[in-house]
């Protein structure tokens, strides 16, 4: 766990659920949905992000086969070790990714589409950084893969922790145990985390491993 301040074709372990429905709340939750990765007809430039190592066996290929038909309009970036798609730029890091990232969308105009498959904390990473760039929802295309771990926003000291597996985690910037709470934020990519205990100090329920 480290703290900081600031789909491919098949069903996602987090649900899969149509465009307009990817950020709606039901009645307990308002936790995010996420869609099977395939290039939107409406697009005339399309970029594939990808987090090395999220990818089932066999989702490469299955990538590589739908997004065939705009291969010629298609820039693929991955995030660690390389994966076998044409034409796929392989970056150290996800702040590498992130600055060809932007790079590449420096004139980004309404016809581009931005699809990205990772672990949550790594497709809201991406996300984020589209916004500032003049993209809208809509543009953008998110599928998961991978670990089940959170981004946790605490809402006392307002600090990111990152890789959260368990129900309650000690914040990493104020050190207060926090509940990770199924409420997200599209601003932060996180879930909200409050005091367990504020009620009475010390008095909280066992961890257990529910993210992983």
């Amino acid at each position: 766990m480290t703290t900081n301040s600031c789909a491919t074709p098949g069903r996602s372990p987090l649900t899969d659920a149509v465009p307009d429905a990817m950020f709606a709340s039901t009645r307990y939750s308002s936790r995010p949905r996420y869609l099977s990765l395939t290039p939107d007809a409406a697009g005339s430039q399309h970029l594939l992000v990808i987090e090395a190592g999220t990818l089932a066996e066999g989702q490469a290929d299955e990538l590589s086969k739908a997004f065939a038909p705009v291969a010629d309009r298609l820039q693929v970036l991955v995030t660690g070790a390389a994966v076998d798609i044409p034409g796929a730029t392989a970056y150290a890091d996800l702040d590498a990714t992130l600055h060809a990232l932007r790079h590449g969308l420096q004139l980004a105009t309404m016809g581009h589409r931005v699809y990205i498959h990772g672990t949550e904390p790594y497709v809201w990473s991406v996300y984020t950084q589209l916004m500032p760039l003049g993209l809208d929802r809509h543009q953008v295309h998110m599928s998961h893969g991978g670990s089940l771990k959170r981004r946790v926003w605490c809402t006392h000291c307002h600090s990111l922790t990152e890789d959260v597996t368990t129900n309650i985690v000690p914040c990493g910037g104020c050190g207060r145990h926090l509940l990770v709470r199924d409420h997200f934020s599209r601003r932060f990519g996180a879930y909200m985390g409050v005091q367990i205990d504020a009620e009475v100090p010390g008095v909280r329920p066992a961890i257990e491993e529910v993210f992983p």
